[in-house]
């Protein structure tokens, strides 16, 4: 029933794209279980040494004989560079990109040496641009979705993506159940990428304490803020983020607002719940499951939703 263009266009069997989550994604445990569940996983390459993501990818492989792509965040020229000659080298076949500017030319780089490519964007001008470099799909994110984000929302971002370019559109931001699933199908997409809702899985490489949190997380507690990377990222709000944004209410300069942010950064770095990158859809999230059970319930959840709009319209 879900057989889309992604699935062709990826060789898996559920329109579904595992967020990369860099930094907390639990690496090759995670990617593997996705894509061993039908869908397909991501290897973030943020943060790791060539030889640590040689052996991610590695260790991916020993688990798994499905499809998986690897992400590379839109950083540094150089780092690009290095993380797109890792992938041939080492076959890898499918690459997300981050939320990094599109001008860079990232996508005709790894389309240039034959790998499938699907930039995440966060406005139409944005998909416009990576259909023209030569993006196979484009993922549109809206500002719902944790890690960083646009200023656009996902349910008006979507459809006009859609009819902006003529490649396939996956949906992302604020996508974490069946529902989501097939209203994003609804809007035109061919698929999803969900991130948040892997983070709470068994396989991922998120703490306890980070885990916890987003158990405990509402819709309304996380927030955006510059202050990790220059640009915005959705994350769960801390203690020490609220301080940083009532200072900054208060009028304090750019110095101290970024001395304080070189202490947030800090104690990030001992602390795992100082800053959880999460979506809004967290609320959603009651607990801990499997990589498996979180693709199949929502494959079997959406096939009974839409077999009862099937008998609503048989009824009418």
């Amino acid at each position: 029933m879900f057989h889309t263009k992604l699935c062709d266009l990826l060789g898996i069997k559920y329109p579904v794209i595992q967020g990369a989550l860099g930094g907390v994604s639990g690496g090759h445990l995670l990617a593997a279980a996705v894509s061993n569940a039908g869908a397909l996983g991501v290897l973030a390459s943020f943060g790791l040494t060539t030889g640590q993501l040689r052996e991610e990818i590695s260790q991916t492989r020993a688990l798994t004989d499905k499809p998986f792509g690897l992400n590379i965040y839109a950083a540094k020229p150089a780092f690009v560079s290095r993380v797109a000659k890792v992938a041939v080298e080492e076959g890898v076949t499918i690459v997300t990109t981050g939320r990094g500017d599109p001008k860079k030319p990232i996508v005709s780089l790894l389309k240039g040496r034959g790998i499938t490519v699907l930039p995440v964007v966060a406005a139409v001008r944005h998909a416009v641009r990576m259909e023209k470099e030569g993006a196979d799909a484009v993922i549109a994110s809206g500002m719902e979705a944790g890690g960083h984000v646009g200023t656009v929302c996902s349910l008006p971002l979507i459809p006009q993506v859609v009819s902006a370019v003529k490649i396939p559109v996956v949906a992302a931001g604020g996508i974490g159940d069946a529902r989501g699933f097939v209203a994003a199908l609804a809007l035109g997409a061919c698929g999803v990428q969900m991130g948040t809702r892997f983070l709470a899985t068994h396989e991922s490489g998120a703490s306890f304490e980070q885990k916890q949190k987003i158990l405990e997380a509402s819709e309304e507690d996380t927030v955006p803020t510059p202050i990790f990377t220059g640009r915005n990222v959705r994350v769960l709000k801390s203690p020490e983020l609220e301080q940083w944004f009532r200072r900054q209410r208060e009028g304090a300069t750019a110095q101290e607002l970024e001395d304080l942010a070189s202490q947030i950064k800090r104690k990030r770095r001992s602390r795992s719940d100082v800053s959880v990158t999460a979506g809004q859809v967290g609320g959603m999230i009651t607990e801990i499951e499997s990589a498996e059970q979180i693709v199949t319930r929502l494959i079997e959840e959406a096939m009974a939703i839409c077999l009862s709009f099937g008998s609503l319209a048989g009824a009418e």
